[in-house]
């Protein structure tokens, strides 16, 4: 989890991005170019070396006697070897060129390694902004889980979305609450594990009181952050409440659509105070279902205040 206050170049966020997809990519550390290709370079020079070896000792290399009679089958094999000879020193005559090859490849292996050493100094960079699930303890990343629960179940209802609701302030304030819940958690969870790798000594009465005091300020902090999930809970509690009263109230306009149908049928079969007493029975119905909605949508506004802080105060 990124935090969307954070000012950081794009080449960052994209290596960022990258890290996300891809951890195991960005599992080494910074190592110098040079001695990263080196390997490469060792084993490409080698091989041009021993090639320049071989072309120069198959140039002075004669097997063949030009003076010797040709007839014979030992002249002809050995006119042959000679040839074979004579064809491999010509291919080994490249040897410049994949010498060249090797330097533009080893070229190539540098810089690969000094972009890569500067995508981890970014990485080591932003590394503060970015809240892993590695970096929380189990307890943190079931308060992150209902948090991000919660506020997902708010900006997706259709009260949300149809802008019954501060949708500006909740999609402005929601990446903040969920970040600053995740940094704090974050920090809990670094404390909590010092705690955990702490030598738990029975018969040490100092060192038993200072690790209780220390799970009481960690249970204190802790429980500070599960009021403010508790709270994005109860608006979401209060948002699918809404939810469930507007569906009514588009019932209702449904269903109140058609009253005018249902009037000229009443009127046919029955007189008009009995036809304007069934109309006004259907009215009273949405205004009571109306009434309803607004009321659970203001519990929605005030659930809204209590867990969303003003976003200039956020």
């Amino acid at each position: 989890m990124l935090d969307p206050d954070a000012e950081l170049p794009d080449a960052t966020r994209k290596v960022l991005r990258q890290a996300l997809e891809e951890p195991r990519r960005f599992a080494c550390r910074p190592a110098n170019p040079l001695w990263a290709a080196v390997p490469r370079l060792a084993r490409g020079g080698a091989g041009v070396a021993a090639a320049a070896v071989a072309w120069w000792w198959t140039g002075d290399l004669e097997i063949a006697d030009p003076t010797a009679n040709s007839s014979t089958l030992v002249s002809t094999l050995e006119r042959k070897l000679q040839e074979a000879v004579d064809l491999v020193h010509t291919l080994l005559s490249v040897w410049p060129l994949a010498a060249g090859v090797v330097a533009v490849l080893g070229a190539a292996l540098i810089s690969d390694r000094a972009l890569y050493n500067r995508q981890l100094r970014r990485l080591a960079a932003a590394q503060q902004h970015l809240v892993h699930p590695a970096d929380l303890t189990a307890d943190a990343q079931e308060l992150l889980a209902r948090a991000q629960l919660a506020m997902t179940a708010v900006l997706d209802s259709k009260v949300h979305r149809e802008k019954w609701l501060d949708t500006q302030r909740n999609e402005a304030v929601f990446p903040r609450q969920e970040w600053a819940i995740a940094h704090d958690l974050r920090s809990y969870s670094r404390v909590a594990r010092k705690g955990q790798r702490a030598p738990h000594t029975a018969d040490n009465a100092t060192l038993a009181e200072l690790l209780t005091s220390r799970g009481r300020v960690l249970a204190t902090s802790l429980h500070g952050i599960e009021r403010r999930v508790e709270a994005l809970e109860a608006y979401a509690s209060q948002v699918a409440e809404a939810d469930a009263r507007y569906a009514e109230v588009r019932e209702i306009e449904r269903l109140a659509a058609g009253s005018d149908e249902l009037l000229d049928l009443l009127a046919r079969t029955a007189t008009d105070d009995l036809a304007v007493t069934e109309i006004d029975v259907l009215t009273d119905e949405a205004a009571a279902v109306a009434s309803t909605f607004t009321k659970a949508l203001e519990s929605a506004k005030q659930a809204a205040a209590a867990a969303l802080p003003l976003q200039g105060a956020a």
